[in-house]
């Protein structure tokens, strides 16, 4: 039987993004696709939903998934509600969004029509139609930037989200929003500038807000980081800036990636007055940034400073999930260097010796790998793999089934046998029951896709970590760190009350 694969994708451009999440967007463009999937008998194996934004298929990592399988020649067809949810970037991913079907001899099924990529007239019309996309992508956001850039010039607030110390309002009488100031919210902005003007540093802020339980927006913890950009803002002197963050395009890897770029000077993007009122005086807002200049800055690393901790980018705290940081003071003491949550201020976990988290982790990896390989040489991947198949064979049977029988209510419905609401109440129970298997088929379709890869990678974990643990006193740290990152995913680490160390590995394949 041919497979066929459904790629959902919300458009930023859809007609109705105004009045419909994306979630709404989707299910809407789901049931299209169902529809056209049964009149025509196609077996759908798989869907894809993509819900990430982005113009070029970098961004999209569930697209570079499909063309992988379409390359592959796993499916027969993509059904998609129009063109354009494949590719709207570069006409270097169009080409090789068109070369991947093309080659592979994918029909793309639309509820309009099919596109044959080895006919010639419908390979020039599909190359036609993403041509025809590109360009009224960049007409539609040209013409969304000219909107924004003319409602900051009147003061209106463009952001989706308030900052800090204000809630969002919309404009009585005309289009747009503006701002308000929220009570509580504001005062702690307030007391930031002040405590700021009074040559408080930001950590020290922060720390003063976290002891007076000021809660912060998401309801964290206050960091200086998040200081820093409310006392960077002008907004809080009743401005609306444009142009302060930027992307910048880079070529890497042969593909094409975008980077966000944040301005700190207010000379190097655009300041209008807004139509919201200042919770800071511009004295007070321009004063603060002198003091910013005028810090001294941050000492940065040497490039050819030897990385310290073998574990960075790997260590977090079990208790609150934050980074478990080496100490440097205690080296320049003298003493041995410690592991502390960087979040200790807040945080009980105890804090140890490096070397001595150290000697756990690897004891505890050391336990994992024998483990690992006797589970490898008794189970391995076979068996779940085999009852995750049988699960999608159980699912698509169930689906073609339930799908015949819903056929069914339409054409009693048709010959009078069924009354308008016994239709509906039957309709509603048997695409209840289709959500729940799609539901139990995506889930065994990702578990079996991880199994898979487990499967096929089970073979270089072993030999990874059999390198680590036998050459491990006689790496660099940097090599140390890129070994544990090739075989862990997270390491977790506690230390309690009764200096017991807890160690929990996270590896990068599934559990048997």
């Amino acid at each position: 039987m041919e497979k066929y694969v459904k790629y959902l994708r919300k458009s930023r451009f859809d007609r109705d993004y105004a009045d419909a999440s994306v979630e709404e967007t989707l299910k809407r463009h789901d049931a299209i696709l169902d529809k056209l999937a049964r009149d025509r008998g196609y077996h759908v194996a798989r869907t894809y939903y993509e819900v990430v934004s982005g113009e070029s298929i970098a961004a999209r990592p569930e697209i570079r998934k499909l063309l992988a399988e379409v390359s592959a020649g796993m499916y027969a067809g993509v059904l998609v509600v129009d063109l354009e949810r494949l590719a709207r970037g570069n006409g270097a991913d169009q080409a090789y969004i068109s070369q991947v079907f093309q080659f592979s001899g994918t029909k793309i099924v639309t509820p309009l029509k099919v596109y044959d990529p080895n006919n010639e007239f419908d390979e020039e019309y599909f190359e036609f139609g993403l041509f025809m996309s590109r360009r009224e992508y960049k007409t539609i956001n040209r013409r969304l930037v000219r909107g924004r850039d003319s409602s900051a010039a009147e003061g209106k607030y463009i952001s989706g989200i308030a900052p800090y110390g204000y809630t969002r309002v919309k404009l009585a009488g005309e289009k747009g929003y503006t701002l308000a100031p929220c009570p509580g919210e504001a005062e702690a902005v307030r007391d930031i500038f002040a405590l700021f003007l009074e040559h408080t540093g930001t950590q020290r802020i922060a720390n003063a807000l976290n002891d007076r339980q000021v809660p912060t927006r998401h309801g964290g913890l206050w960091s200086c980081s998040t200081v820093s950009n409310i006392l960077s803002n002008p907004v809080y002197m009743g401005k609306i800036r444009r142009g302060w963050s930027r992307q910048v395009r880079t070529f890497e890897d042969g593909q094409v990636k975008k980077h966000t770029k944040r301005h700190k000077s207010l000379s190097n993007y655009q300041v209008f007055d807004g139509l919201h009122p200042p919770l800071v005086t511009e004295e007070d807002f321009l004063r603060v940034q002198e003091l910013r200049t005028a810090r001294q800055p941050s000492p940065k690393v040497k490039a050819d400073h030897p990385l310290q901790n073998a574990f960075a980018g790997l260590l977090y705290c079990s208790l609150c999930g934050k980074r478990i940081a080496r100490t440097t003071l205690s080296r320049q003491r003298g003493q041995p260097a410690r592991l502390r949550c960087v979040n200790s201020r807040n945080c009980h976990n105890g804090t140890a010796n490096y070397d001595v988290v150290e000697r756990e982790i690897l004891s505890a990896l050391s336990a994992w790998l024998e483990g690992y390989r006797v589970k490898i040489d008794t189970a391995g991947f076979g068996q779940e793999i085999a009852a995750q198949r049988a699960v999608l064979d159980g699912c698509g049977e169930a689906l073609a089934r339930l799908s015949a029988q819903l056929d069914n209510a339409y054409d009693l419905v048709e010959q009078g046998l069924y009354t308008p609401d016994l239709f509906r109440e039957r309709r509603d129970k048997l695409q209840q029951a289709m959500e729940m298997e799609k539901a139990r088929r995506d889930a065994a379709a990702e578990a079996l896709e991880a199994l898979e890869a487990g499967e096929a990678a089970q073979s270089a974990l072993v030999p990874r970590t059999e390198a680590l643990l036998a050459s491990y006193g006689e790496m660099t740290g940097q090599e140390r760190n890129a070994l544990l990152k090739a075989v862990l995913r997270k390491i977790e680490y506690r230390k309690g009350a009764d200096r017991a160390i807890e160690i929990d590995l996270y590896p990068r394949l599934p559990h048997l």
